[in-house]
């Protein structure tokens, strides 16, 4: 009989981490310069369509709860000694393709970071690094599915605690309510319809990915057509939150106009580290910068 081991705070604690990595520390000055000061509203339209595609993931994880999950949804979408193996089959194909990618990329976001600690890194050595982080990740993942969940608990404190304090130091500074004033004011139906809104939207959802992961999962969670809907549901809006409050924090001390120029002068992508060096000095914004770094591994585990 399949042992279960994954309750509901463990599974969801699993999807968070991998939906916090790097990616909004990353984004968030790209979608600022993409949209200026209704920046926000791409946050708020990439929460709404994660809940959305949720919904559906939900249904399929909590109604096929087995290891692989996509693998095992195109079985059944298209039958298990039909076009069904075909389908599983591409999948998988194009799982050994894709998955590396997107490590690679929060690996690359890892050494953006790393590089206000140690700045002047040669392109080689970016690439070295990045390579080290996957390779250390790997082995701390190579061991039974009870310690990686104590591991993602361990992992998972130290992500709130960055975004917490993150949050913590910007709305402690917060002077007044001009930046709400933006948000209401700024807004029109045309920024939502244009083409630009559409490519930051791209950016924010990439940022909630990981929600889905539980359903790979489906075959170590317990009582898994209650808490795989669960995990997901609360992972998306908590991490919404999240996301939303720290944007509000980092633009009330970096003004969103100095931010954007940054970006359309293609340099330092390291918003984060410099928030928090304005705030405490650069000794806070180191101790800051190790945290990110913190959360970039605990995304890629």
């Amino acid at each position: 009989m399949l042992q279960r081991k994954l309750n509901l705070f463990q599974s969801t604690v699993l999807n968070m981490i991998d939906m916090v990595g790097i990616g909004p520390f990353v984004t968030l000055p790209i979608v600022i310069g993409f949209l200026g000061g209704i920046y926000i509203y791409a946050w708020v339209a990439g929460a709404v369509l994660s809940l959305v595609d949720a919904m559906i993931w939900s249904e399929l994880g909590a109604a096929y709860p087995l290891a692989g999950g996509s693998f095992n949804f195109l079985r059944e979408a298209y039958g298990k000694d039909k076009a069904g193996k075909l389908m599983s089959f591409l999948y998988v194909w194009q799982t050994v393709i894709q998955a590396p990618l997107v490590a690679a990329s929060a690996a690359i976001g890892f050494v953006t970071y790393f590089m206000y600690l140690v700045p002047g890194l040669s392109l080689w050595q970016q690439k070295m690094l990045s390579g080290s982080v996957i390779i250390f990740i790997t082995i701390l993942l190579y061991r039974k599915i009870e310690s990686i969940g104590k591991i993602g608990v361990f992992l998972w404190v130290g992500v709130v605690a960055t975004l917490v304090w993150v949050i913590y130091c910007g709305i402690s500074h917060l002077s007044d309510y001009h930046l709400f004033k933006e948000y209401i004011y700024n807004i029109s139906l045309g920024n939502i319809l244009s083409f630009t809104f559409g490519q930051a939207c791209v950016k924010t959802v990439y940022s909630y990915l990981g929600y889905y992961n539980v359903c790979h999962l489906g075959g170590e969670i317990k009582d898994p057509r209650k808490n795989i809907p669960r995990s997901m549901f609360i992972s998306v809006i908590g991490i919404a939150i999240l996301y939303l409050l720290m944007n509000v924090s980092i633009t009330n001390v970096i003004p969103w106009q100095e931010i954007k120029s940054w970006q359309e002068s293609g340099i330092n992508n390291f918003v984060v580290s410099i928030f928090i060096e304005r705030l405490y000095g650069t000794t806070a914004a180191k101790i800051a910068t190790v945290m990110i770094l913190w959360v970039a591994l605990a995304s890629l585990f």
